[in-house]
């Protein structure tokens, strides 16, 4: 006779049992069932309710209807939520931890066919109920259960919003006002990978940049030294290492910049500056000892090291992390010419609470946007770095839980490389960073770094050994995505689709075409990546170098893809209408973090970015932009390019004419002869 002993299953169950209790902090996406499915064609009254009062011990709530979308409902009545049963308890909790508050939003969607007074509400979770009356409404059920168009079971409406309260309010907004876009599926597709060379040492630098000037990105890698592959007239890539006079020169990361205005492209490799010089009609880079002071950090105790904007002339300046020594800053003398000076000290990276003497990568972006560059520095429990007006960087306080060392060996500074980026807005900057298997979404709330992460439905769909994220619009949709390469060899690196709102998807899991990525590189992880427009066609590509040597390029095929379609349902009508617009931005100076903000005829802003941020982990990305715009509107839009020192030009742009327009900006005029 077998025995069978019941005690594993009582564990098994055991252990289970908070996850059948509570809905998962990240949901998988329920393309079946959208928001925009609720509001027309689920139910015939959709309003959103600002919450006036909460009673936690009656399980009630006092609101007023802000805003009638749908229905007969009207706008500044006040009614009354009463949650009853075991929803009481759950309302209760939810006020105490702030779910359900005074000076928040709820969403009420009632009446449908079979039940008119059916009552579905979200107020940052899902509550079912009866509009009992005009002025009553009572909720006893969680939003546990449901059904799909299709008639299929759904087991949690998490899958069709897990968002915050407000924001799922501004997306029933645009609904009820046909501007939504919230995709069900990620519109991309990828060509098959282009293996570029294989290394005999782990590639863990890379960089797209115009290296030569002549408009096309080129490509550097690092894998124990630099190569140089530049893009010829027919769009194919010839290594030009030797030619350049790169051959043999160590790095092990890569920046490229102006850095003395001579309008010529320069390289920080590693610990060493090259300046671009021609030489009769041939382009090579000099070595340039004398540049850097002494004390710069050296290999291997030098982390990375990028050009960033720091104190607002326009010349690029350098800032480098070391490990186990915190961050340098290195000022460029600017028009007075000279050597490098360390600025560590004069600008306050030297103290404790800027994190010193930490180990970690540092990112650079703008967050309380004015012309001074800001710094994430993944150390310790995470250092925002906002520069104050005499230029001395100031930590903003924040409760985030960051963490940046590896859970299997307790190794500090192995991810957090993360991207400054337009999540909630086309105006402001928000934050991602990758932790060792996901990421954490920082909102810039009126300068208040917010963990949004929870909200964020398949953000929680990680891989391992997360190293460094570069934000980039890869699917040409209008909202900004990050790509996440893995540090271990057989790690998968991840596409993450922004949906808007903030909602994240998985890209592979939903793909729409036949197929998103199409070879191996996406699951044998990365050390290295930049994204660029490399065939000129307004499409993000990327360039992956990866543990074991791979150089892989990744073009991007999403346009090619989109050959329209009859009678498309609404959001894939939005992508076929989606413009794009590249632009060119030149000049002696103020290039590096610059910004780029396109507006609409009537003044609303569609889109920016800022350049030269996506540093990721010792990598590099070029100085133009690629914006995609769903909706540009009638007449022409106002494209401003505001240099790094506070130089602003202004271009206008008829984006309807074509689907895809080229400006280039220049410090001194806009004009059809610099086209490229």
């Amino acid at each position: 006779m077998i025995r069978l002993s019941i005690r594993p299953l009582l564990l098994a169950v055991a252990a289970l049992a908070p996850l059948l209790a509570c809905p998962p902090a990240g949901a998988v996406i329920n393309a079946g069932l959208q928001p925009a499915d609720l509001f027309h064609t689920r139910y015939t009254t959709v309003c959103i309710l600002d919450i006036l009062e909460v009673n936690p011990d009656a399980g009630t709530a006092l609101c007023r209807i802000g805003r009638s979308l749908k229905g007969g409902l009207v706008e500044g009545e006040e009614v009354t939520l009463a949650f009853t049963g075991p929803m009481k308890d759950a309302a209760a909790d939810a006020m105490h931890e702030g779910d359900i508050v005074a000076g928040d939003k709820a969403v009420a969607f009632a009446g449908r066919r079979r039940g008119p007074k059916d009552l579905m509400l979200y107020a940052n979770g899902f509550y079912l109920g009866q509009m009992s009356s005009p002025g009553a409404w009572s909720l006893d059920k969680s939003g546990e259960a449901t059904v799909g168009l299709d008639g299929a079971a759904v087991s949690t409406l998490a899958g069709t919003w897990n968002g915050s309260s407000g924001q799922l309010a501004a997306l029933v907004e645009d609904i009820a006002a046909g501007r939504d876009f919230f995709p069900r599926k990620g519109y991309a597709r990828f060509r098959t990978d282009q293996l570029m060379k294989q290394f005999d040492a782990p590639v863990t630098g890379v960089a797209t940049y115009d290296l030569d000037g002549d408009g096309d990105l080129d490509i550097l890698a690092c894998a124990g030294s630099v190569s140089a592959f530049l893009q010829g007239d027919d769009g194919q890539f010839a290594d030009a290492t030797e030619l350049l006079g790169l051959a043999g020169v160590p790095a092990a990361g890569c920046a490229a910049a102006d850095i003395n205005g001579d309008t010529l492209t320069d390289l920080l490799l590693g610990d060493v500056l090259y300046t671009g010089q021609f030489k009769g009609s041939r382009l090579s880079f000099v070595r340039q000892d004398s540049l850097l002071p002494d004390g710069f950090p050296q290999a291997p105790s030098l982390k990375t090291s990028a050009f960033v904007e720091l104190n607002g002339d326009g010349y690029p300046d350098i800032v480098a992390s070391v490990a186990g020594g915190g961050l340098r800053a290195y000022m460029n003398p600017g028009e007075a010419g000279g050597a490098f000076k360390d600025a560590t000290a004069e600008m306050g990276l030297d103290r404790p609470e800027c994190g010193a003497g930490g180990d970690g990568f540092v990112t650079p972006g703008h967050w309380n946007d004015d012309l001074r560059t800001d710094l994430f520095y993944a150390a310790g429990g995470g250092y925002l770095l906002v520069q104050n007006s005499g230029g001395v960087f100031e930590p903003v306080p924040h409760e985030i839980d960051f963490k940046f060392t590896s859970s299997a060996t307790g190794k500090a500074g192995v991810t957090g490389a993360g991207a400054f980026l337009p999540l909630f807005s086309s105006g402001g900057m928000d934050l991602v960073v990758p932790l060792e298997d996901g990421w954490i979404v920082v909102a810039n709330q009126d300068g208040v770094p917010v963990d949004v992460t929870r909200w964020g439905n398949e953000i929680s769909e990680g891989s391992q050994a997360h190293l460094a994220t570069v934000a980039e619009d890869l699917n040409c949709d209008g909202y900004v995505d990050f790509f996440t390469v893995s540090s271990a060899e057989n790690g998968h690196n991840r596409f993450i689709v922004n949906r808007g709102y903030g909602s994240f998807m998985l890209g592979a899991t939903h793909k729409h075409y036949e197929h998103m990525f199409d070879g191996p590189s996406g699951e044998l992880g990365g050390l290295a990546c930049a994204a660029g427009d490399l065939n000129n066609d307004g499409a993000p590509d990327l360039v992956v170098g990866n543990p074991l040597g791979h150089l892989t390029m990744i073009v991007n095929d999403t346009l090619a893809a989109r050959a329209p379609v009859d009678h498309p349902v609404p959001e894939i009508a939005a992508i076929e209408g989606t413009k794009l617009l590249t632009v060119h931005v030149l000049g002696s100076k103020g290039i590096v973090n610059a910004r780029v903000l396109l507006h609409d005829a009537s003044g609303r802003l569609l889109a920016r970015r800022d350049l030269t941020s996506n540093v990721s982990a010792g990598s590099c990305g070029p100085s133009r932009a690629e914006l995609a715009v769903r909706q540009p509107g009638p007449g022409n839009c106002k494209l401003t390019v505001r240099y790094a020192d506070g130089l602003e030009r202004v271009a206008e742009v008829d984006l309807n004419s074509k689907p895809h327009s080229v400006v280039v900006v220049d410090r001194g005029e806009v004009g059809p002869d610099d086209e490229f």
